[in-house]
């Protein structure tokens, strides 16, 4: 089902409506990223924001606010000016599993902000050390389970994408695993390639040229379907463990008053410029989906992970650091 999503999606695309530049200010449109500069979310962000700047009255400007695992930008744009000239940057933390590990965020997701539009999707692969005993996913749950507690996972911190997927893992088939969190995906990669971690559930971009440098190596895609990056590696259902299709996403939400005739302006303006074939050029080279569609169809998906990752959350015990 997960596939037909993204597929129809992808189709969206194909019919864009006309912006109308009466139904924004005459304001550039700030896009306020919850990270650090240079991470995938930053540059995948002012790609758009550039594309998108012809259709829409004086452009659009990023933005930098970090902290709290992108709770404090989501706060931040939840109490701004709701008149179509302020977006957040969602991602898998602030606009997914954020609203159950954090009690008190800052902002109520799903009653502060509304959904404009997803714009691209990361696939996962799940990578274990070189040296690890075990060269497919049933061989790993088996060694697992004989160790009882003695595989570790690395992370980029506590309610990452790599942090809830090895504990869906966990959740799904019962086996026990040391959770190692570090700050930023490179050192767990660092560790992953000296042997001081078992195991790293990380973004295609960041892990693939260890992959094939030969240092680290791909027991699973994390996805719904093959990657075209590794079409050797098999994905956990074909592996037979079912649930594991796991995308690092990315889209725009706007404060929740913000009228519907400029949402539906940002939608438009926004959709044009993933049909860009310079745009998609570019978000291939990050190994990024462009996706697009309908406000509606991002706040399906929305609700969907919020509910997805709270039952995980909430069945491992996870609680944010």
């Amino acid at each position: 089902m997960r596939k037909r999503f993204w597929l129809a999606l992808g189709a969206v695309l194909l019919v864009v409506p006309a912006v109308r530049a009466a139904d924004l200010p005459d304001r550039p449109v700030r896009i306020l990223v919850p990270y650090a500069p240079g991470g995938t979310s930053d540059i995948v962000a002012r790609v758009l924001a550039e594309a998108a700047s012809a259709h829409l009255p004086r452009g659009a400007v990023v933005e930098n606010k970090a902290g709290a695992g992108g709770n404090i930008g989501a706060a931040e744009v939840a109490r701004g000016p709701a008149d179509g000239t302020l977006l957040l940057q969602c991602a898998f933390g602030p606009c997914g599993a954020n609203p159950a590990l954090y009690p008190n965020a800052g902002y109520d997701l799903l009653n502060d902000l509304a959904p404009v539009i997803l714009t691209g999707a990361v696939r996962n692969v799940m990578a274990v050390r070189r040296e690890l005993p075990a060269q497919n996913v049933a061989e790993f749950l088996a060694l697992a389970r004989s160790q009882r507690g003695g595989i570790s996972f690395g992370s980029s911190g506590v309610g990452a994408s790599n942090h809830l997927g090895p504990e869906l893992l966990r959740a799904v088939t019962g086996i026990e695993m040391v959770h190692v969190p570090y700050r930023g995906s490179g050192p767990a990669i660092t560790d992953l390639i000296a042997g001081r971690i078992d195991v790293f559930f990380d973004n295609l971009p960041s892990i693939l040229p260890h992959l094939r440098a030969g240092s680290v190596r791909a027991l699973a895609a994390v996805s719904d379907q093959r990657l075209a990056e590794l079409p050797d590696v098999p994905t956990f259902a074909e592996q037979g463990v079912q649930g594991m299709a796991i995308d690092s996403w990315f889209g725009f939400m706007a404060p929740a008053r913000t009228p519907p005739a400029a949402i539906a302006a940002l939608n438009a303006a926004f959709n044009q410029a993933l049909s860009d074939p310079r745009v998609r050029s570019r978000m291939a080279e990050l190994a990024v989906a462009p996706l697009g569609g309908t406000p509606e169809a991002m706040g399906t998906h929305v609700r969907a992970e919020v509910a997805r990752w709270a039952d995980v959350v909430r069945r491992q015990g996870i609680r944010a650091e």
